[in-house]
């Protein structure tokens, strides 16, 4: 949204607990970025009620998220499903990066745009990649991914038995039965995006890994794996479903493999047996994802939609009303607590809850003192 000014398109970026009536005014139009908490509903309503356009952007299908972590468990919550189903139905526009995604959303609305992805090359100029002789094999993500590496996991050990000069570098989540050591190497997770892909660009990893398990939820993501990967000049692998079967052209700016441990396995082993390769595919991926990608380009496509919504904007607007989001809050805040409670709950039972409970007075004591 910052490349978006010199189009003519201004931002504030605010934490929706932040967010007041005030913050609105006749020239804002709102646009909430993946947004399922229950004060999303809550503002949802207040929009519509009012006739006030706003826009709401997702980059995930939160409806298809498999498996009982956490994260699956939140939005397959039934009070965090009805925030999201309200607010994507009731945005004059939702903004997707995937046409995937913009097919199952269509259900909810059908004024879907699907917008261009991007990559800023500014956050990594001037980052110089570290001098190493090793053959780094990297993979970052959250830990919401750990199910994806199941894919990777077996390629490990014989990749560091065949190839002594190969090291594996997990940063965010380890795969599952696998432990850290001198050639399985593992860094914290930051939700800081700015020192994520620092880190990854300075760390000269020569094959980097984007494995998918083939389902909904992730044939539904972007193809941020392979740009990030390109700018910082490193030569994926990538499963073979959308969105990567999409952008990556097989051989030329990355490689395409079917999910079997067979054919990753034998990716691997070509890549590091050829540094030719590696060179040829990490340059050919950063000139397409440069000439693709750019931010400059993505942000004149991201403007014209704001500058269009704008111009349809309805005139019956009513003025937006502070005191009933303020009342809302209260019942909102039981509502918060409630889904957090019943996550915990299906995690450990009575006792991890009761130890969440006694964790979080000890932590506003704490702040008292």
């Amino acid at each position: 949204m910052g490349a978006c000014q010199v189009h003519g398109i201004d931002h504030e970026v605010k934490f929706l607990s932040e967010l007041r009536v005030d913050d609105i005014t006749s020239d804002t139009i709102p646009m909430f970025v993946r947004c399922a908490d229950p004060l999303m509903l809550s503002w949802a309503q207040l929009l519509a009620d009012a006739n006030w356009p706003y826009v709401y952007y997702i980059d995930d299908n939160f409806w298809r998220i498999v498996g009982d972590s956490p994260l699956a468990m939140y939005y397959q919550h039934p009070t965090i499903r009805k925030s999201l189903e309200f607010a994507v139905s009731h945005a004059e526009t939702v903004i997707v990066n995937s046409p995937e995604l913009a097919r199952f959303l269509s259900r909810f609305n059908t004024c879907v745009a699907v917008l261009p992805t991007f990559f800023d090359f500014s956050l990594i100029d001037g980052v110089p990649p570290s001098s190493t002789e090793e053959i780094r094999i990297g993979f970052a993500g959250s830990p919401s991914r750990v199910d994806d590496l199941d894919l990777v996991s077996p390629l490990i050990d014989p990749i560091l038995e065949r190839f002594p000069k190969a090291v594996f570098e997990f940063a965010g989540v380890l795969p599952k039965g696998v432990e850290a050591g001198v050639r399985v190497r593992f860094f914290p997770h930051t939700g800081d995006y700015d020192t994520y892909i620092k880190f990854q660009a300075s760390r000269n990893w020569a094959i980097g890994l984007a494995p998918l398990i083939d389902h909904e939820a992730n044939r539904s993501k972007t193809d941020n794996k392979y740009r990030e990967y390109g700018a910082c000049r490193i030569a994926g692998v990538y499963s073979n479903i959308p969105p990567y079967r999409d952008v990556v052209k097989e051989s030329v700016t990355g490689v395409l493999v079917e999910n079997s441990y067979e054919l990753w396995l034998d990716s691997l082993h070509t890549l590091i047996k050829s540094p030719e390769k590696r060179t040829n595919l990490a340059n050919g991926a950063f000139n397409d994802v440069k000439r693709r990608y750019d931010l400059g380009a993505s942000s004149y496509e991201w403007a014209g939609l704001f500058i269009k919504i704008d111009g349809r904007r309805s005139k019956n607007v009513k003025p937006l009303k502070q005191r009933r989001l303020e009342w809302n809050k209260v019942i909102i805040r039981v509502e918060r607590y409630r889904v957090y409670m019943s996550i915990i709950y299906r995690e450990g039972g009575y006792a991890l809850v009761a130890q969440r409970i006694v964790r979080k007075i000890l932590t506003k004591i704490r702040s008292f003192i």
